[in-house]
């Protein structure tokens, strides 16, 4: 595993951390934040932008779990497994990001 700090990898470094910050709030069950589907905005648009391809049914899969998390009606258990999903599809994206930037 090597690094380069390029432009490119200091920035997906940054969306990354963004991403960390909201599995932190899932965690700490506020599921009303705001922080995943930021992520998963600039993580759409960053993917566009720049030549690293990420799996769709990673990036989109993981963002439909972030809007389900934000219905209310849900009852606990479905809550939880969603924010469960949610989560895993967060550290899914972590993983594949971090592989590009230290690849």
């Amino acid at each position: 595993m090597h690094f380069n700090a390029t432009p490119t990898n200091m920035t997906e470094l940054l969306v990354v951390c963004l991403a960390v910050v909201a599995i932190v709030m899932l965690v700490r069950k506020r599921y009303d934040s705001n922080l995943p589907l930021l992520f998963y905005f600039l993580a759409v648009v960053f993917t566009n932008m720049f030549d690293r391809p990420v799996n769709p049914a990673i990036l989109y899969g993981g963002l439909a779990f972030c809007l389900l998390l934000r219905f209310e009606f849900m009852g606990s258990g479905i809550s939880k497994l969603v924010a469960f999903l949610a989560n895993a599809g967060l550290v899914l994206m972590v993983w594949v990001m971090m592989t590009d930037v230290l690849a």
